[in-house]
């Protein structure tokens, strides 16, 4: 590993380095150290702690933690362990409840499978070609005979007044507010204008 610091927040003191860190702020120190050795690479990678893990209060006071523990009185060591066995028992009774109720929800997905006794009696036109099935259309689908066959159809665009009679037809006409043709021409004229 590199050497420590030499200089302001360096090394080992743990004073006000960390701003340092954080800012990335480069001070006068030693040279970097050498690249390290394949053989030390996979060392270096290992995510084991080296040089005595802990913080630095276990390397100024070793088993604090212990010595700690042993001031406390009794009451508050009952406490602290059944708050911590009661949150990881609490964690497995959620879970214990919640896995039953989803286990019995999980029993009525079955109902929710399409039956065969209700499906649709019916094929889409693109299979019904491909079996020669297709059917296209019965004798009262369209006017004059027509079912819409090839060789049987109707346009229906060459007698637009088909359901009125000339009559009928020309007092409709009166009644008419507006012409298309008129508002597509003055809405061009607009867009034009623009």
């Amino acid at each position: 590993p590199p050497p420590p610091r030499r200089g302001w927040g360096g090394g080992g003191g743990g004073g006000g380095g960390w701003w340092l860190k954080l800012l990335g702020a480069s001070l006068p120190c030693a040279p970097p150290a050498p690249p390290p050795s394949p053989r030390l690479a996979g060392m270096l990678r290992s995510s084991v702690k080296r040089g005595g893990g802990g913080g630095i209060i276990d390397k100024m006071i070793p088993g604090y933690q212990d010595k700690i523990w042993a001031a406390l009185p009794q009451g508050i060591k009952e406490y602290k362990v059944k708050s911590e066995n009661d949150a990881f028992e609490s964690g497995i009774a959620s879970h214990k409840k919640w896995q039953g109720l989803l286990l019995s929800w999980k029993a009525t997905e079955k109902g929710f499978a399409p039956s065969q006794k209700y499906r649709k009696p019916a094929v889409d036109w693109r299979r019904q070609m491909e079996r020669g099935t297709m059917h296209y259309g019965r004798w009262y689908e369209g006017p004059k005979g027509s079912d819409f066959t090839p060789g049987n159809t109707v346009d229906r665009l060459e007698n637009v007044k088909e359901p009125f009679s000339d009559a009928e037809w020309a007092e409709r006409k009166q009644y008419r507010s507006w012409d298309i043709m008129k508002l597509g021409y003055a809405g061009l004229a607009l867009f034009l204008a623009y």
